[in-house]
């Protein structure tokens, strides 16, 4: 019995110091016995790197072509100045780079093929020159080639292609406080509708730093192309991502995706469009939490009629816009499709700049789409040519954006569009209209906000205008009946084809300063403002509120002189054109600043003239008026309280 314990100690110490003997350091031979890393004879000395303090060395060898036959971790691959032939190391078993991870001194682009699974742990690197390609299984049941990068690892200066075959694709990770760095990824699509294409995904607190990132779209009809997916609170950081179309009719394209926290931070991301008919476009899809941050988006319209254009899409929970810059271009042959960036579910637009341009040879234009109960937040909006901004598909009563700008085309559908939440000051000379993508009626139009939108198109949609906020300046035309708020003022030298109606606390200013306002009906009511500019006694000098029909007076008149003009006595201007007046307006303060004149107000049978009177007369008390307008007041409610009860 102790002899054979004592021989069972034995074989164990002697198993030992093999297994000791056979893991190290060791420099690649020149005339290798065979391929196979882990064959001890292929090292020079004798033994398999294989432990983490291990390091494998290749130099000149007329064996390059190696394999990974079983587990193995080491803490670096170099390869060294005199390696100046490409190797190409085929990961069969998993391989683990545990600390430095592999330098590349050789000037020869080196390369990896991970039919298995590679790791960078700790701060390893991929290092420079260095091609790795994860490969798709052909067997659904069994997973690709996969690349994982842990810790603090980084991808350094490699470069990366994902492959796609009928079963799992092909895949990098990047896991913990990892990075890209200046990685080149290269994601293919699938020949296969039932499998996905190759995949770069972040995760954890990861960047994808100043990678570069292509997503190549799918080579069937059904196929789905390559992707690279945000998570947790990764980032894209500074990095460049193109996403490309499918390359036969019915395959998918190419995408980046964020989701949970993750962030677009400030990278660059070009969503292509389609050049075979059919095909779709490659994108970009934000969900959950996400931010597109400071992140810039091209999505190119298609070169082929009938193909899709490149997307960006906000959906499925609270993913914002945030400062992002959207451009959408419009397709360049006939019926090819426009880039578009859509938001749905309850996602947001932040505060980003979402432009829609115009196609060449008949193509559709970009498009700019709100649906569900997204949210244009304080957005800008730029549309041009046929470009196209479409909330037609919102929830009711309907969106608003910062500010609405450019040539193109607004459709409402029945919702109304709410402009002026940032507070600038924007021209449009597009068509702001009913219809869209998801038809309707009777759509409407609220200005908010202290900036001025100035409408110089013909504008056909058909539900009310509201002006609750700032200025909206008409030199174009509107066909709705206009309401004319507290804090609010309507302006411009155009056409308000419906009625008006001047609320108390709102102002119409005819002119941009001065100039003629044309009008269906106009109501004044108490507390409203009529303000007319006057600069001369020319026609064009002064401020006209022409009235197709009845002008209904009260509240008040407030002529202004402007440009340091003082009319002299005698001297009129007929302010007012209508069809039938009643009532009148007031002037609070009648006396001209600076001079021993006054106005006087006659109304016509057509018109009603200012006219310069000598001498002054005297001012209302300010407090007497107040006092008799909180009286007023206080009967008003006295009387609705008595109808009430």
């Amino acid at each position: 019995m102790k002899k054979f314990v004592a021989a069972l100690i034995s074989s164990i110490i002697m198993f030992l110091l093999s297994a000791v003997a056979q893991a190290g350091s060791a420099i690649w031979d020149l005339n290798p016995t065979s391929g196979d890393w882990n064959t001890a004879a292929n090292w020079t000395p004798t033994t398999v790197p294989n432990g983490p303090a291990d390091t494998a060395t290749f130099d000149l060898s007329n064996t390059t072509a190696v394999s990974i036959s079983a587990n193995t971790t080491v803490d670096g691959i170099t390869f060294a100045s005199n390696a100046t032939n490409s190797y190409t190391i085929t990961a069969n078993s998993r391989l683990t780079l545990s600390g430095t991870g592999i330098t590349n001194n050789s000037g020869t682009t080196q390369d990896f093929v991970a039919a298995n699974r590679i790791f960078f742990t700790n701060s390893a690197a991929a290092g420079n020159s260095i091609v790795f390609i994860n490969n798709g299984s052909s067997n659904e049941n069994s997973v690709g080639g996969q690349m994982f990068f842990n810790d603090t690892s980084t991808a350094g200066g490699a470069s990366f292609t994902n492959n796609a075959a009928g079963g799992f694709a092909g895949a990098t990770f990047f896991l913990g406080f990892s990075t890209a760095a200046n990685g080149n990824f290269t994601n293919n699509g699938t020949t296969n509708a039932i499998s996905d294409g190759g995949v770069t995904a972040f995760g954890d607190n990861s960047t994808a730093a100043n990678g570069t990132f292509t997503n190549n779209g799918g080579l069937a009809n059904g196929a789905g192309g390559g992707g690279t997916g945000f998570a947790n609170s990764s980032t894209a950081a500074n990095g460049v991502f193109i996403n490309n179309a499918g390359t036969v009719n019915g395959a998918g394209g190419g995408v980046t995706s964020f989701n949970n926290s993750s962030t677009a931070a400030n990278g660059t991301f070009t969503n292509n469009g389609a050049t075979v008919s059919g095909a779709g476009g490659g994108g970009t899809r934000f969900f959950d939490s996400s931010l597109a941050s400071d992140g810039t988006f091209f999505n190119n319209g298609s070169a082929v009629s009938g193909g899709g254009g490149g997307f960006t899409l906000f959906t499925d929970g609270n993913p914002t816009a945030a400062n992002g810059m959207f451009i959408n271009n419009g397709g360049t042959v006939s019926s090819a499709g426009g880039g578009i960036t859509s938001f749905s579910s309850t996602s947001t637009a932040g505060s980003a700049t979402l432009i829609a341009n115009g196609s060449t040879n008949g193509g559709e234009g970009g498009a700019i789409f709100f649906q569900d109960r997204s949210s244009g937040g304080t957005s800008r909006v730029e549309v041009f040519g046929n470009g196209n901004l479409d909330i037609s598909s919102h929830d009711a009563p309907g969106a608003t954006v910062g500010s609405i700008e450019g040539s193109g085309n607004v459709f409402l559908g029945a919702n109304k569009l709410a402009v002026g939440s940032n507070n600038l000051s924007t021209p449009f000379s597009g068509v702001i209209q009913d219809g869209g993508q998801n038809g309707g009626t009777g759509g409407s139009l609220t200005k908010i906000g202290t900036g001025t939108l100035n409408l110089a198109g013909a504008n056909t949609y058909t539900g009310n205008t509201n002006i609750n906020g700032g200025v909206l300046q008409v030199d174009g035309s509107i066909t709705s009946n206009t309401f004319v708020n507290p804090h609010g003022t309507l302006a411009g030298t155009g056409t308000v084809i419906g009625n008006v109606t001047n609320n108390s606390g709102g102002t119409v200013s005819p002119g941009d300063a001065p100039g003629t306002l044309t009008v269906n009906n106009y109501t004044q009511r108490q507390g409203g403002t009529l303000l007319i500019d006057i600069a001369g006694t020319s026609a064009g000098q002064f401020s006209v509120l022409n009235v197709f029909g009845t002008a209904k007076l009260s509240g008040r008149l407030d002529p202004v002189l402007q440009n340091g003009f003082v009319p002299t006595i005698g001297e009129s201007f007929i302010f007012l054109d209508y069809g039938a007046v009643t009532g009148t307006l007031g002037i609070f303060d009648r006396n001209i600043d600076n001079a021993m004149e006054h106005w006087k107000v006659t109304y016509q049978s057509t018109d009603a003239i200012l006219t310069v009177a000598p001498g002054n007369v005297p001012v209302p008390d300010h407090g007497s008026t107040l006092l008799l307008l909180t009286l007023s007041l206080l009967g008003l409610v006295t009387y609705r309280q008595k109808c009430w009860q």
